[in-house]
């Protein structure tokens, strides 16, 4: 069966790499109106077809498609969008609660959604259903990672790009080497963090080329290689520029590129300019968004300790430690521990306090 003309808008603007956002300058109509389009909430008049297929060098398919019969809605569509909705209220529970708490609810939903698209009789319901699934599946295999579980986020990484597929959406597929190249970065294993980057960076869609960018450019890092960083930085940021919003991984960095050359240069030494630009960065972060406050709240402190600024560090984790305990992050708790190291070999006198209170966080009950 051939794709509506709401499926074939989000495959092309998927292919392009084009967020929502940036489509909103290509075509008159807002971010809100556009979900509904690609949702199939919309009838397609025979302008809004030559406007997204100009838009979208879509060479005249757009404009078939919307001269086909639409298709009905389904009765239970407000399913769809019911956990459209839920959805976006699990990423809000997770930028500040515990992983393990938000999985809970969230992974019942992964199931939840596989079944509903399964039985789904209309296969445009079906296959939004299987997106959104994809969605579901990728989120949780983020917190996952975050509850240091890198066996079940892989395989919740698995299913969401075999959901995505179903879906019609193969970009998925290419984030997929994103994470695994994460998961690398992770172990301290520069070579695979690399190889898994470039993988990656081979997708069609610019904004996954650009995670794909920063992350070989962490790699390099981590491996010491500082022209080969900086170059896949720069690149990063070229592409950065030009993909705009990504439909998956954080939404809560003003600039992404920016924070990971910030922890690249930490890496390599350079722990005075990683200090630097976390200055600011991390205010700019939302107060909503209190794991990606936290964790980067916390590199800037291990940033400015390694620089040499060891009592501002100690003051800046102390304004952490509630957070910390809240989110129960197993990233920020790698960064917690390296700074912990950190102050056993320098041991200044306003570190002592803050010692023992990371030490009851790391090995508390």
């Amino acid at each position: 069966m051939s794709p509506t003309f709401a499926q074939e808008v989000r495959r092309l603007r998927n292919e392009r790499g084009l967020s929502l956002s940036r489509m909103t300058g290509l075509v008159p109509y807002s971010k809100g109106h556009l979900s509904k389009i690609e949702n199939g909430q919309v009838q397609p008049s025979q302008e809004m077809a030559r406007i997204f297929d100009d838009a979208l060098r879509a060479d005249g398919r757009l404009i078939e498609l919307a001269d086909a019969p639409a298709r009905p809605i389904p009765s239970d569509h407000a399913t769809l969008l019911t956990y459209d909705a839920m959805f976006d209220n699990h990423r809000a529970l997770g930028h500040r609660l515990s992983p393990r708490v938000v999985l809970a609810s969230l992974r019942p939903q992964v199931d939840a959604l596989d079944s509903l698209a399964r039985s789904a009789d209309d296969p445009g319901l079906g296959r939004a259903l299987w997106l959104l699934a994809a969605r579901y599946a990728e989120y949780a295999g983020w917190m996952e990672q975050e509850r240091s579980n890198d066996a079940s986020a892989a395989e919740l990484t698995r299913r969401a790009v075999l959901y995505a597929a179903k879906g019609g959406d193969r970009e998925l597929e290419s984030w997929a080497l994103v994470r695994a190249s994460e998961f690398a970065l992770y172990r301290g294993d520069a070579r695979a963090t690399v190889d898994y980057a470039r993988r990656a960076g081979r997708s069609r869609s610019t904004a996954v080329q650009a995670a794909a960018a920063q992350r070989e450019a962490l790699g390099f890092a981590l491996a010491g290689a500082s022209s080969l960083c900086e170059d896949a930085l720069d690149r990063a940021d070229e592409l950065q520029r030009a993909a705009g919003e990504s439909p998956y991984g954080s939404r809560s960095l003003v600039d992404q590129v920016a924070i990971v050359r910030a922890w690249s240069f930490h890496d390599l030494g350079r722990h005075a300019e990683a200090a630097a630009i976390l200055d600011k960065q991390v205010p700019l972060i939302s107060p909503t968004a209190l794991r990606a406050r936290t964790r980067f709240g916390l590199r800037r402190a291990l940033a400015h300790a390694a620089a040499g600024d060891v009592d501002h560090a100690c003051e800046l984790v102390v304004g952490l430690l509630d957070d910390i305990r809240q989110v129960q992050s197993a990233t920020v708790h790698v960064d917690l521990t390296a700074f912990s190291k950190l102050l056993s070999r320098l041991r200044p006198a306003a570190g002592r306090e803050v010692a023992g209170e990371i030490s009851e966080i790391l090995f508390g009950d």
